[in-house]
């Protein structure tokens, strides 16, 4: 009997979300909470690690190749190309749940990728019930050492209603940009080549 070949998956899960500058924390993390957002990860130091072949061609392409390690679990995540959006950031996203990062690592090494950008946060991960409907929207606290962010993930009328209940009115409010992006056009730029904490920063790089 031949042994089952591996299935090849015919979902493309669409990830559909939107960044928002946060000029209070405090305020939004009391409003979240009064909204009847649910607590899901409390604040935990979140790393990432982007991948890419020599020349970035992933990036030249439009896409993602990440490593992340958060609240005791390592993830690798494909995004593929942007959708077409003047207000949200619409992409296919395949994540799974990684056992060794160290051995994830050498593969991803083998394979000719190396690591192309590195990045923190502390995040505070919500969700929230759609009254009526059988989905939830995912929400995260990210404070960055290049400032403050929300982002919500969900459908876009979801979007839209949660950022007016927080008092973000106006589309013009949304950022579509990937923190990379953001990186680039910061003034910390200037001197660090990643998006780091001080404390990393001095500290001995440790690979994935």
């Amino acid at each position: 009997m031949k042994p089952e070949s591996p299935k090849r998956s015919k979902r493309h899960p669409l990830e559909i979300e939107v960044k928002i500058k946060i000029p209070n924390l405090r305020r939004l993390r009391g409003d979240l909470l009064e909204m009847g957002c649910e607590e899901n990860v409390a604040r935990s130091l979140e790393r990432n690690w982007t991948w890419d072949f020599p020349g970035q061609l992933l990036r030249q392409q439009g896409k993602l190749l990440r490593v992340r390690q958060f609240a005791g679990h390592c993830l690798l995540t494909f995004k593929g190309v942007a959708q077409q959006s003047k207000h949200f950031k619409i992409r296919e996203e395949q994540e799974t749940e990684v056992q060794d990062s160290a051995v994830l690592g050498a593969i991803l090494e083998r394979l000719g990728l190396e690591v192309t950008f590195r990045y923190e946060k502390y995040r505070t991960s919500y969700s929230l019930k759609v009254q009526r409907q059988q989905h939830s929207v995912n929400l995260a606290v990210d404070e960055t050492p290049i400032g403050n962010y929300l982002e919500i993930e969900g459908r876009e009328a979801d979007i839209i209603r949660i950022a007016g209940q927080l008092g973000f009115n106006s589309k013009d409010a949304f950022i579509k940009e990937s923190y990379l992006a953001l990186f680039l056009k910061s003034r910390l730029r200037r001197s660090q080549q990643h998006m780091l904490f001080p404390g990393a920063v001095k500290a001995r790089v440790r690979r994935v």
